[in-house]
């Protein structure tokens, strides 16, 4: 890594200072479970969040993103297959700060290693009270917030050079239904979202648009809005992507993103 990616210490001792974490983990199943018939199906929940670092190359620098994620499923269990509690994930000690490269720029990822679909647990991210003005805003009654900063087609120009975060479902099944809800509080942009079959699908938005595909059904993909709600059927490898322009104003963002599984026709 040359000088110009490198990361000052003093950013990470501001995030580690806004950072408590409380995970708890249970009793996870097999990944081949899916194979054995399941003795009951659980309700799991999980929350996460993602800090990004946006590097010298980027004119959101040096501006920061935080992704915070609620994902609600059914998480199917066998009971001949259940481990004891697992609490050896407990703590900061899983964050890793990870130099990454999104549309060809590097951005620094503070992530932790536990998000996984197999184990339930928390952890919360407290970023003063701009973090909790922005939750109260994100359960308000408005489903859908069109961005009326700008037109649709500066949307699209603003985003060939913007960033792009995937966020994967956890889902027992082959295919499932999800609702969702996507807000951001920064009001001078807006967002674009779609409902992708994988994480490789990121890089095709950007290198290869003429492959990107994504969920093109009612309410699985949406342009510019700065809040919006939909639900969408997808397959167990799906995930959200969601891009904004690189025009950051405010020296941290939110976007908060609620996903839950819900059911369908498909049985157990």
């Amino acid at each position: 890594m040359n000088q110009s990616t490198k990361i000052p210490i003093l950013i990470f001792s501001i995030l580690s200072f806004f950072i408590f974490i409380d995970s708890f983990a249970d009793a996870d199943a097999s990944k081949n479970s899916r194979s054995v018939k399941a003795d009951f199906i659980k309700t799991q929940h999980n929350e996460y969040s993602n800090y990004v670092h946006f590097q010298p190359e980027w004119n959101s620098y040096p501006r920061n993103l935080i992704v915070d994620v609620s994902t609600t499923w059914e998480r199917e269990v066998i009971h001949s297959e259940i481990k004891k509690s697992d609490i050896t994930k407990h703590g900061a000690k899983q964050r890793q700060n990870t130099l990454q490269y999104v549309n060809e720029k590097p951005v620094v990822s503070v992530q932790y290693d536990y998000r996984d679909c197999e184990s339930q647990w928390f952890h919360y991210a407290k970023t003063g009270l701009d973090f909790i003005e922005n939750q109260i805003e994100s359960f308000g009654e408005n489903k859908q917030i069109k961005n009326r900063s700008y037109s649709d087609e500066v949307q699209e120009q603003k985003l060939q050079k913007g960033f792009a975060q995937f966020i994967p479902i956890c889902t027992s099944k082959e295919s499932t239904n999800y609702e969702y809800t996507i807000s951001i509080n920064d009001k001078s942009i807006g967002f674009d979202s779609y409902f992708v079959a994988s994480h490789s699908e990121q890089e095709d938005y950007f290198s290869s648009p003429e492959n990107f595909e994504y969920y093109i059904q009612e309410g699985c993909h949406v342009t510019n809005h700065q809040k919006f709600s939909g639900t969408c059927e997808v397959d167990k490898d799906a995930g959200l992507l969601i891009v904004i322009p690189d025009e950051l104003s405010r020296p941290m963002t939110e976007i908060s993103v609620k996903l839950t599984e819900t059911h369908s026709s498909e049985n157990y």
